[in-house]
């Protein structure tokens, strides 16, 4: 998240949507659904999904293991998986391009307030799976 958002927000706005609660953290891990991309022993991917909302919650990809398909992989299996009408996600300014790309579109524009910085996000849906 730290290298990979440089470009569409500012080093505050990273440092504030970065910092980790560790209870909210433990709390995804044990609500949600985690599929992980193992890559030459190393977490390269990984992708939760938040079934009964239907919402995609973490897609994140490991700096090294960028632009090799392991998002995609993962976005399509869950996809597979899950056989919802519809799908959601609130995506960030860096992936939505990606969303949009598989077949997402943009319900609205969003600002969340985080440490006192204000961070843009889009809710974005799928339809018709």
């Amino acid at each position: 998240m730290s290298k990979l958002c440089v470009k569409e927000y500012t080093q505050d706005q990273i440092e504030a949507w970065i910092k980790i609660d560790k209870k909210k953290w433990e709390e995804k891990f044990i609500k949600d659904f985690i599929y992980i991309y193992e890559k030459q022993g190393e977490i390269a991917s990984f992708i939760s999904l938040k079934e009964d909302e239907k919402m995609l919650d973490l897609l994140f990809t490991h700096p090294k293991f960028t632009r090799l398909g392991l998002a995609k992989e993962l976005l399509d299996f869950v996809l597979k998986k899950y056989s919802y009408k519809e799908l959601y996600v609130f995506a960030s300014l860096s992936v939505k391009p990606f969303f949009l790309k598989n077949g997402f579109e943009v319900i609205r524009e969003n600002e969340v307030s985080k440490e006192g910085q204000i961070l843009k996000n889009f809710l974005m849906r799928k339809g018709n799976l």
